[in-house]
């Protein structure tokens, strides 16, 4: 006797789930026309100086905004300061714009495809002596700090201002911070002549894991740091608000200003956008 299952039993059920696959494939196809099309347009505005004292001449960087694939793509950008905005089609530019009074300015972009689907993307300017506020988001000044270096003697991270920072947390305990430390070196190589400098804060327990796994993988070119408490006690890392995922990883303009922050890996930092810094 054959069981429940017999062969004509097993191809009906078998092309019943097929078609209930097929139902739902088709569900997600129309449910995703119905968002409404992913915008095709790249808007992203960076600038090497976003603040200094009136009058503040402000470079916007346009070369990392693209044109579509639908066709042509043309841009705006306010600058937030009661300018008149300026258009135009040609990306691979830079728009200088001068402000003349002291204050916060939103510059944004605004970048539309000839279907008329757009995308966006601001730029915080502040022009005054002190500039931004202390803090760890984008926009904010990092915080300062003074760290030990595992080379000996101490460091301060206002001693890189006027060059591009990458700050960098991680530890010799975690794979994914071990893996990026490659293309880190490949970054301060290619730009170390430009200003580009790699602090790292290490939150091994051990002092000396992190100046074995350096050693051992001629990293050479970082600026080294290590406190002791690990990864829930070192205080460079609860300075920048108790850093929860490793390797995270801060860039910070010449002025000191945290432009990017990348959680989980720093392969995200692209040459094109440290060139924009640089």
């Amino acid at each position: 006797m054959e069981g429940i299952y017999n062969p004509h039993m097993m191809r009906k059920h078998a092309l019943k789930y097929l078609a209930q696959l097929l139902l739902l494939s088709l569900v997600g196809f129309i449910m995703s026309g119905c968002v409404g099309p992913q915008s095709e347009g790249v808007a992203i505005l960076m600038s090497d100086t976003v603040t200094g004292t009136a009058p503040l001449d402000v470079g916007f960087d346009l070369s990392l905004s693209g044109q579509t694939k639908s066709g042509d793509t043309t841009f705006e950008i306010d600058f937030g300061d009661g300018s008149p905005p300026i258009s135009g089609i040609e990306f691979g530019i830079v728009l200088h714009h001068t402000y003349e009074i002291a204050g916060v300015y939103e510059a944004t972009l605004l970048v539309i495809d000839n279907n008329g689907r757009s995308a966006t993307d601001a730029l915080t300017i502040t022009v005054n002596e002190q500039g931004p506020r202390q803090g760890t988001n984008v926009g904010d000044t990092a915080p300062d700090f003074e760290g030990s270096l595992t080379s000996g003697g101490t460091m301060r991270l206002s001693d890189y201002r006027g060059s591009v920072v990458i700050l960098d947390f991680w530890g010799s305990w975690c794979s994914p911070c071990k893996n990026s430390m490659p293309n880190l070196d490949r970054l301060v190589t290619k730009y170390g002549a430009q200003g580009l400098v790699a602090v790292i804060v290490s939150t091994d327990i051990s002092e000396q894991d992190t100046i074995t796994f350096l050693a051992t993988h001629g990293l050479t070119q970082f600026v080294s740091v290590w406190e002791p408490g690990g990864k829930h006690g070192n205080f460079i890392d609860l300075l920048y608000d108790d850093v929860a995922y490793y390797p995270t990883t801060f860039v910070l303009d010449r002025q000191g200003v945290i432009r990017f922050i990348s959680i989980g890996y720093p392969g995200t930092i692209s040459d094109a956008m440290l060139e924009s810094l640089l």
